[in-house]
């Protein structure tokens, strides 16, 4: 066939097959960030989704139900100043959307360790973490997490997601196997598909289920699960106890993200291992300085072997700033509020079982048992852009979760507790909780 022959061919071929339209987007009361996801995944360009976008946003906006980059105008606590761009004026809110659960952000001793650090150390690290990026401050940091978990040694990382990236992407590689639970952070997602290995799921806090997933891999090289203390969005405790027995019979390593319960869960504030008597016992601690902690960062402790494996090769920390000597400073003095003062852990216990008991009372949908971070399911886009609209307008400042964040039908308020809050406080939001709910017809 000639070269004109052939190009004619071509041409002709390419006219006779059809063109398949991409998909359109249109706002609606209901469009979320699932919209776009699934838009990309449909075949439209950034240049077309990230317009839309823009133009969505806008939407929103302009009707009050875009509450996502409040301003806070003073320290997270359960009481704030908070400022937003679609309001007259700025406003004094009570905050149930801060992980500050014992009110250590702006705890003197925190604020005075951060001072102190900044002067003698600077602001910034100025390197990586295994270059020149340690100060004596980081060393006792690491020294004071190992202990608080029971471990042989620890390491800090710049932020919570950074630490589940480099230390699952470190440990699980290719003919690996991750197993998470359904509902596990999307931290922990990142990492095992950075690693290469494969990954797996199981019912969300199903033991049997799990022992069924590693009966099924079980020729795979290394096998590590990993969960949550407490989870994220629905509150509830990982049955950690039933979790080890079935990963030990299994021979599979065992990693608890224990960001939500550091400081909160079992004896001393020591995490969902000490609450089930597996101090020791767990492989892989992964935590964050952020929340109970009060500061900002990761970090990882377990054994020797594990941990100085880690520091060479996760690459979320080899490849980053490691985190600053100030927050160093303050995440440490932390901890020593933490075990010093135990009446704010009380205190904080206290207000989630006040607020669960009330909410389950008045009728609302929410956890089985009470938690720090305590769901208030809606169940749909309308109702909670509308609810969490009429908070703010009444001064309460909560967390809006849609979908695909949560499943689609289980969009909610996500409730954050705190040490600090008074139980006037907490009286006030029930009120305007339920005159939301009433409105948005779920109670």
């Amino acid at each position: 066939m000639s070269p004109m022959i052939a190009d004619a061919t071509a041409v002709a071929a390419r006219a006779t097959v059809p063109t398949t339209p991409k998909p359109t987007l249109e706002i609606t009361e209901e469009t979320s960030l699932a919209d776009i996801l699934r838009a990309r995944e449909a075949g439209l360009g950034i240049r077309d989704v990230a317009p839309f976008f823009k133009q969505a946003l806008h939407h929103f906006q302009s009707v009050g139900q875009n509450l996502y980059g409040r301003t806070l105008l003073g320290p997270s606590d359960a009481e704030a100043v908070v400022e937003y761009p679609y309001d007259d004026a700025q406003r004094d809110m009570i905050i149930l959307a801060s992980n500050n659960y014992l009110g250590l952000t702006n705890h003197p001793r925190v604020i005075r360790a951060a001072q102190d650090a900044a002067a003698l150390y600077g602001c910034g690290s100025g390197s990586s973490p295994l270059l020149v990026g340690s100060f004596p401050v980081t060393k006792e940091l690491e020294s004071k997490l190992a202990e608080l978990k029971g471990a042989e040694e620890a390491c800090v990382f710049a932020t919570g997601y950074s630490a589940n990236v480099g230390v699952i992407s470190a440990v699980a590689g290719k003919d690996d196997v991750v197993i998470l639970d359904r509902l596990a952070h999307a931290s922990m997602v990142d990492g095992a598909k950075l690693s290469g290995a494969q990954m797996k799921v199981f019912h969300h806090n199903d033991a049997a289920h799990l022992d069924r997933v590693l009966e099924r891999n079980r020729n795979a090289r290394t096998k590590l699960v990993a969960v949550e203390g407490i989870y994220s969005m629905d509150g509830d405790v990982a049955p950690l106890d039933q979790i080890w027995q079935v990963v030990k019979r299994h021979d599979a390593l065992l990693l608890v993200d224990e960001a939500h319960s550091t400081g909160v869960l079992g004896p001393g504030g020591r995490g969902a291992a000490a609450y089930f008597g597996l101090e020791g016992e767990i492989d892989l601690h992964v935590g964050t300085l952020s929340k109970a902690i009060g500061a900002c960062g990761g970090f990882v402790a377990g054994n020797s072997d594990l941990v100085t494996y880690i520091r060479y090769f996760a690459r979320s920390g080899m490849f980053s700033t490691a985190p600053s000597p100030m927050v160093m400073a303050a995440a440490s003095a932390a901890i020593d509020v933490i075990r010093d003062e135990p009446e704010r852990r009380e205190k904080l216990w206290e207000n989630c079982r006040f607020l669960h008991s009330e909410l389950k009372r008045l009728g609302f949908k929410t956890s089985a048992a009470p938690s720090p971070v305590i769901p208030v399911i809606v169940g749909n886009m309308k109702g909670l852009r509308e609810m969490t609209l009429e908070l703010h307008r009444n001064n309460i400042c909560v967390n809006s979760v849609p979908f695909p964040a949560v499943a689609h039908g289980s969009e909610r308020l996500r409730i954050s507790l705190t040490a600090n809050h008074t139980r006037e406080q907490l009286k006030r939001a029930l009120d305007c909780l339920v005159q939301a709910g009433k409105n948005a017809g779920i109670v």
